[in-house]
Order: C-alpha cells, then sequence, then structure tokens
C-alpha cells in the first residue's frame, strides 16, 4: 500500500505516516518496496516477532555487559588497595602540659616492633617551628629506648637539633657494648625535604596534620593502619635514603 492511501485507511495524518512506517521499518515490522510511489508492506508476525525478540535479546545482554563493567570498576575504585583500611587521628593540645608530650611519644613508640622509618621536613631546620625544638630532647630518647629494645631505627633529618641531641646523648653513654648496639641498630642521614612522614613495622604511616594559617605548626598526627599504603611510602623512603648524606653518631 502506498503511504497516503495508509494514511488513509489508519486515519494517521499524512505530515506523520512516514515518521511513523520509518520507525516500523526499524523495527524491521515494515518492508518498502523501492517503486514509484513507494509501497509498504508488513512482514509476517511470524517473523517479525522473532526478530523483534532477538534484537531486543541481543540489546539487553550488551546492556548488561556494559552494566557488569561499570559495576567491576565501581568495585575496583571502592576496594582500591591503595585507600586505607583504618585512620586515626589525633590533635595535640595548643601546648604541652607537664609530661603530656612524654606520654604521647611512650604511647606511640611502645606499640613499634621491628623498625621505624622516619622522614623530618625542611622546616624543622632549627630556629623555625618552637614547638619542634622544644620536643627534641623527648624524642631523642624515645629513639634510643627504641634502640635498647632491639628495633631499628632509621632517620632521614634536615639538619635539625634532634642530630645534636642525639649525639649528645650518645656522647654521654658510658657503656661501650650499648654503644656498638646503638651503631647497629640506628642509622641517620642528612636530606633536606618536603616529605614528612613516619613507617612504623613498613604497616603504619604516620602523617602531620599542619595548620594552614601556619605552615610551621602542626595540629597532630594520623595513623593509617594500612600495609599497602604503607608500602609506598616505603618505597618513598628508600628512594630518599639513597640520597641521603651519613650522619656520624659516635
Amino acid at each position: 500500500m502506498e503511504a497516503s492511501k495508509l494514511s488513509h485507511s489508519s486515519k494517521v495524518p499524512i505530515g506523520k505516516i512516514y515518521e511513523v512506517l520509518k520507525a516500523l521499518k526499524n523495527y524491521e515490522l515494515v518492508e518498502i518496496q523501492p517503486s514509484r510511489p513507494q509501497r509498504y508492506r508488513a512482514v509476517d508476525p511470524k517473523y517479525a516477532f522473532k526478530l523483534m525478540y532477538k534484537r531486543k535479546e541481543e540489546e539487553t545482554l550488551n546492556e548488561l555487559k556494559m552494566l557488569k563493567e561499570i559495576f567491576d570498576e565501581i568495585e575496583r575504585e571502592l576496594c582500591n588497595d591503595n585507600l586505607p583500611q583504618n585512620v586515626e587521628t589525633v590533635f595535640w593540645p595548643d601546648r604541652f602540659r607537664n609530661n603530656e608530650l612524654n606520654e604521647m611519644v611512650d604511647s606511640f613508640f611502645e606499640k613499634i616492633e621491628h623498625e621505624i622509618c622516619v622522614v623530618i621536613h625542611i622546616k624543622y631546620r632549627p630556629g623555625r617551628s618552637e614547638l619542634y625544638d622544644a620536643s627534641i630532647s623527648t624524642f631523642s630518647k624515645a629513639y634510643l629506648s627504641l634502640v635498647q629494645r632491639g628495633i631499628k631505627v632509621k632517620i632521614l633529618d634536615p639538619g635539625s637539633q634532634l642530630l645534636p641531641s642525639l649525639k649528645e646523648l650518645i656522647d654521654s653513654i658510658e657503656d661501650l657494648s650499648f654503644k656498638r648496639y646503638i651503631k647497629d641498630l640506628m642509622e641517620v642521614r642528612i636530606l633536606e625535604t618536603e616529605y614528612n612522614f613516619t613507617i612504623t613495622d613498613s604497616k603504619i604511616t604516620v602523617l602531620d596534620i599542619e595548620d594552614q594559617f601556619n605552615m610551621s605548626r602542626n595540629l597532630g598526627m594520623t595513623r593509617i593502619y594500612d600495609e599497602s599504603y604503607a608500602k609506598r611510602f616505603k618505597a618513598k623512603f628508600d628512594e630518599l635514603w639513597t640520597k641521603g648524606e651519613l650522619f656520624s653518631l659516635t
């Protein structure tokens, strides 16, 4: 049937009949005879609906495949090993009172079992951070206590007050066997770097929380309990370690 007759029979306006026929052709429900004028014929429903079903089935399978790929990608992002599994944040008081700093450092260091790797930011060079300079003695003693427990201590320092403080403490030790123990377990290298982090036992990463209005001051620290996360920082530490200059403690 020609389009004009089909329009009359179906009461679909002539201005819309071609659009309807094109849609039916896309669904393979109508065949077009290449004549002048063109004639249109309905496809046998027995075949037409089978073709429609098969095409819809293929479309649905493709959509499901795409949906699965999207879900897999989202799952990979949400379960990414690079994301920390457990994070703990500790904020410092404005000023440490009495033995607060000692207790905080002891609490943190007592959980270390094998090794601590420390990278100290260049901002902690002498005179740049009053809070850090005031805490040097506490940290020096804590590092030596770790060595006494048989724990490996590796420190990358920009040339802060920590170096003379450690050296002074070690020089005051009369036990020569302990001094040799220090030489075996503690190593310090000098390197000016913008990095600032600590790794303990290759599974915990410690990052400082900086005061955005005063970058020389820290508000606290974040402990990240995730071995894969610590592994990334350990790789960076090892890279920086090769650039450091050995500092003699004895």
